[in-house]
């Protein structure tokens, strides 16, 4: 028997998910790649886009076509580094103001090249469809990145 959970509600559309439950257990080991390939490909079944980004560099590139689609909009490259380092990167904000950043102030304002102010959303709250969900895996930041320690991300969500 299977049924259907409500993932995301509005007045314009419902998204649902169905879940069947699982006929049998594995009762073999899987391995943490085993495990993480099956995690992405559950993943991609409910419409994750599944992007090979394993560099802060294509990370930063991706969250800028994400942005410039989300807003119908596309940064000069004088833009874009103004918007990364005052906005998103700035180096005054810790992970609170970061956080709140997303949370509660996703729409931030854009010093354009000719003067003019251009509001950018970070994430569409309003329309939640609006917004791409990907998906990555093995994501390396090192010391030698500038991270205070070697770290590895297995699977990471991108909205």
């Amino acid at each position: 028997m299977s049924y259907f959970n409500i993932v995301a509600q509005s007045s314009e559309s419902t998204v649902v998910t169905e879940y069947k439950p699982q006929a049998k257990r594995s009762e073999a080991y899987q391995s943490e790649a085993e495990l993480e390939r099956e995690f992405i490909r559950l993943l991609q079944e409910l419409g994750y886009e599944r992007l090979a980004i394993h560099k802060e560099t294509d990370l930063i590139a991706n969250l800028r076509t994400q942005l410039e689609k989300l807003n119908d909009y596309r940064f000069t490259d004088g833009e874009w580094q103004r918007f990364w380092n005052e906005v998103l990167a700035n180096s005054n904000s810790g992970i609170l103001e970061k956080t709140r950043l997303i949370q509660e102030d996703y729409v931030q304002v854009l010093r354009r090249d000719s003067g003019e102010s251009k509001n950018i959303q970070l994430i569409d709250k309003k329309n939640i469809h609006n917004n791409r969900l990907q998906v990555i895996n093995q994501y390396v930041i090192g010391m030698e990145n500038g991270a205070k320690h070697d770290n590895r991300y297995d699977v990471t969500v991108l909205v």
